[in-house]
């Protein structure tokens, strides 16, 4: 086994990868001081596995990586490795050359490699163990390493003695077997523990088994029971809800037909409504026509009397046409001599004519004077009669309107009334019903309201009994739970207790030396070691291992006391037993102060338990010189520390150059589990109580849940109904309010037209008024005119009629002379051409006879239309009166219809 090469890279002064090659002899490396000639032994340490700091000359091992300069950034780990050429096969390792590597990161991680393969410090300790290299050997000699083997103790020679004899391997194996073997004991023992208190728990698990069983069998057959008893309420629920549903589509086909019997009836009350007022307005159009008919009948009677005087005049024409007819058919001799009597009487005539004008310009210059005077009164009288007629005329037409306005407004008045009384009575109704709709709606609000509330009761109950059943579930299994470790509990401290009795574990000269120290044969015996130390369960372990054998070694009071059981184990022949006199035995601790601060020292051991203040020595005695850390590397550590001259025991057991085990209990222990045992008692006693409470808890949420969704139910029936009301009530209000607006509409128009009536009755009545005033007026002043015209008229009278006399003689004379002339001319044109006029004036006659018929068909005609317009007038009136009482009916179906909409709706 040769050394062939040493890598270094990031280790202290190597912050480059460094390679050194060692040949075969002596290779030497000389520098001056501070050159880190050092630092390349220290790293063959280190990779070795050197745990302690201070032999690699580090206060910290993370200063084994280059820490940088002013010029070189720090690197952040380092590497060593180290390479021997194993050919003759010196290491225990299959290969010619083994390479060895540590690698250690700022962050305190290591790697430990084997040609490159992952690899445990252990692995590598037992690679070099009797070969002079390992953590222990001797190939490695620093300053001063000499002196200290030289002046070391025995134990820490003969260490280096065994490593140079190649027998340290063994030892190493040795103490581990030893300790394999220990803790197999242990394990064995600890097993017949289990064993023992599983025997005593097989009973009990076995009732339990069976408790089990039938309650798994009776919960299989509540689960039945509950499933049944739901499916029973689920069908008796389903008729319910189908009953419900029946009721509910039975009330909703009466309701589907009540609405439709409602509907009918607001038609047919519209088609009332409608004929109502079409009977109203028919009226109106009746009595129109009517007073049309009477205007029409009266300018037909006018025309009657024009046709008839035009009939006058035609029947006039006729005897003037058939007294020519008749002159003309005289002989032509009768005409020659009639021609000339009549020219002779012509002559005479103009005689007397002139002597009638001379008479009649005397009277007419003084009737021309009187006539003067009477001319203004005359044309005055005139004015006065036509304003008069015009006057009455007019009076006439006023009073025909004031009479047909006086009739319209009483009738209207009559209809107001009937529509005050309606609409009183609707307003009456809509504002009872508007109350119950109002009433309805708040009922049905304040159901959702409270149905919300139900409803969120129902959800706060069922997330209560929730709450309240896994409270329950919880406590019952806290219950099982803590029941079952206290009884756990008591087994194991019986088990201790019986162990502690029967001194199980300890060797049969300890159990003979308490029984007769018990029998009181023995006096001064104090006990073994576990029973006097009280040890917390963390380093239960440690010091059980740092005690080893020395756990059953015997406390006395002094020598004689260990003498007298000495020499009862003699004479009984039952073993050998180690006695700790009190009155001899004087302990000593180790200084922890040297090792305060170290990575995984936890302490000195003697200080890790407790004991009563007699026992201290003892204690000391046993643990003042055993160090405990944390895990063995932290063991390794701590023993390079010290130089290996205490015994470094880890938490788990493991032993650094010395070991051991032991397994037992002590009075403080099965205090404890008493303790306990009792604490989980009373708290299962106070959980079975809060299991009780819990389950009564969740049986009074059930029954108020029960009771909230029975209410929500009930609520859910409230809703429907008032719901249904409430809608019912609405289209009430709404059916009422279309009747009273009409009803307020009739009247605003009744209103309306009676004002404009009134207006018309008030400007008629003005209006008469005033006409006859002012035909008063006109009477008087034409009373008063013809009395100052009377005189005169008297004398104008006369007058005229002596003039008219004269006049009359005058004209009757000059009548006849131009009837003579007229007959004279006649005659000749009758001589000249009699046929040709007696065919004209016959056909003048023809035509006027023609006339007169057409004129009397027409007169005939009139009359027809008159009768038929008064007639119609007349029918029109009756007519008005049947509309009437149609509409008094109407009004009366009106009433009914409404009141069975009503009785319908509730």
């Amino acid at each position: 086994m040769l050394l062939k090469s040493l890598e270094l890279q990031g280790f202290k002064t190597f912050p480059d990868k460094t390679l050194l090659t060692f040949e075969e002899g002596i290779t030497a490396v000389v520098g001056p001081n501070g050159s880190g000639k050092s630092n390349i032994s220290d790293a063959m340490r280190w990779v070795l596995g050197e745990q302690s700091t201070r032999a690699l000359r580090c206060s910290k091992m993370e200063d084994v990586i280059f820490s940088g300069t002013p010029q070189r950034k720090a690197q952040g780990f380092s590497e060593v490795t180290l390479t021997i050429d194993n050919t003759d096969r010196e290491l225990n390792f299959d290969g010619d050359t083994v390479a060895i590597t540590r690698r250690f990161y700022r962050s305190g991680e290591s790697e430990y490699r084997i040609n490159k393969t992952m690899v445990r410090l252990r692995d590598i300790h037992e690679l070099f163990m009797d070969t002079g290299l390992g953590r222990d050997g001797y190939s490695i000699i620093g300053q001063g390493k000499i002196d200290s083997i030289v002046s070391a103790k025995s134990e820490d020679r003969r260490e280096i003695f065994e490593e140079a004899a190649g027998i340290s391997r063994y030892r190493y194996r040795k103490e581990e077997a030893e300790r394999r073997l220990q803790k197999a004991e242990e394990n064995l023992v600890r097993l017949r523990d289990i064993l023992t208190e599983l025997e005593g728990r097989v009973e009990p698990l076995r009732v339990q088994a069976e408790k089990a069983e039938k309650f798994i069998a009776f919960d299989a057959e509540k689960k039945s029971l509950e499933i049944g008893l739901w499916l029973e309420t689920l069908n008796r629920s389903g008729r319910v809800v189908r009953e419900a549903e029946e009721k509910i589509a039975i009330a909703q086909s009466q309701y589907r037909e009540a609405e439709a019997e409602l509907e009918k009836l607001a038609q047919e009350i519209e088609r009332n409504f409608t004929e109502t007022n079409g009977c109203t307005a028919q009226m109106e159009v009746v009595r129109t026509e009517a007073a049309s008919a009477d205007e029409g009948a009266t300018r037909k009677e006018g025309e009657i009397s024009v046709v008839e005087n035009d009939i006058r005049h035609e029947e006039e024409t006729i005897a003037r046409l058939t007294g020519e007819i008749e002159d003309a058919a005289k002989s032509e001799k009768e005409l020659a001599g009639e021609s000339a009597e009549k020219e002779t009487a012509v002559k005479a005539k103009e005689a007397e004519i002139a002597r009638h004008n001379s008479d009649f310009i005397a009277f007419t210059a003084e009737l021309e004077a009187l006539r003067s005077g009477t001319d203004s009164a005359t044309k005055e009288i005139d004015a006065a009669s036509a304003t008069l007629a015009e006057l009455n005329a007019a009076l006439s037409e006023t009073r025909v309107r004031l009479s047909s306005a006086e009739s319209s407004a009483q009738e209207i008045r009559s209809r107001s009334d009937t529509v005050d009384h309606a609409i009183a009575e609707s307003t009456a109704r809509t504002e009872t019903l508007e109350a119950e709709a109002a009433e309805l709606k708040t009922m049905l609000s304040d159901t959702l309201n409270r149905m919300e509330a139900a409803q969120n009761a129902v959800r706060g109950h069922e997330l209560r009994l929730d709450a309240r059943r896994k409270k329950t579930e919880t406590a019952k299994a806290e219950v099982d739970r803590l029941l079952l470790d206290a009884n756990e509990q008591s087994r194991r401290a019986k088990l201790l207790e019986d162990l502690e009795r029967n001194l199980e574990g300890f060797t049969q000269s300890v159990k003979t030396v308490m029984r007769e120290r018990d029998r009181g044969n023995l006096q001064g015996i104090h006990g073994p070691v576990t029973r006097l130390l009280r040890v917390p369960r963390p380093y239960a372990v440690a010091l059980e291992t740092a005690l080893g054998a020395a756990m059953q070694n015997i406390v006395v009071d002094s020598e004689e006391a260990a003498k007298a059981a000495i020499r009862l184990l003699k004479q009984r022949d039952s073993g050998r037993a180690t006695f700790l006199p009190l009155s001899t035995i004087r302990g000593s601790v180790i200084d922890p102060r040297e090792l305060i601060g170290e990575p995984g020292f936890v302490g000195v051991a003697s200080a890790l338990c407790t004991c009563d203040a007699q026992y201290d020595n003892i204690r000391d005695s046993l643990l003042g010189r055993t160090v405990v850390a944390e895990n063995l590397d932290s063991a390794a550590q701590l023993a390079r520390k010290i130089r290996y001259r205490y015994r470094v025991v880890s938490l788990d057991g493991q032993v650094v150059n010395a070991g051991g085990s032991f397994t037992g209990g002590s009075a403080g222990e099965i205090e404890r589990i008493r303790k306990e045992a009792q604490r989980l008692r009373e708290e299962a006693d106070a959980a079975e109580k809060r299991f009780k409470e819990a389950q009564q808890e969740a049986a009074n949420v059930a029954a108020q849940l029960d009771a909230a969704r029975s209410e929500l139910t009930v609520l859910g029936e409230d809703k429907i109904r008032f719901a249904s009301e409430a809608a019912r009530a609405e289209r009430d209000v709404a059916a009422e309010k279309r009747n009273l607006q009409n009803l307020l509409e009739e009247k605003n128009n009744a209103e309306g037209r009676i004002g404009a009536l009134n207006d018309t009755i008030e400007a008629a009545k003005g209006e008469a008024a005033s006409l006859e005033e002012r035909v008063r007026a006109a009477q008087a002043q034409m009373e008063a005119i013809a009395g100052s015209r009377a005189d005169q008229m008297q004398r104008c009278d006369e007058m005229t009629r002596r003039l008219q006399e004269i006049r009359l003689s005058g004209l009757a004379v000059q009548k006849d002379k131009e009837t003579l002339e007229a007959a004279i001319q006649a005659l000749q044109i009758r001589r000249e051409d009699r046929t040709d006029r007696v065919k004209r004036l016959q056909g003048e006659m023809e035509q006027s006879r023609a006339q007169i018929t057409a004129r009397t068909a027409q007169i005939e005609a009139l009359r027809a239309q008159t009768r038929a317009l008064r007639a119609e007038a007349e029918e029109k009136r009756g007519s008005i009166q049947t509309i009437a009482e149609k509409r008094a009916k109407l009004e009366k179906r009106a009433g009914e219809l409404r009141l069975a909409e009503r009785e319908t709706g509730a």
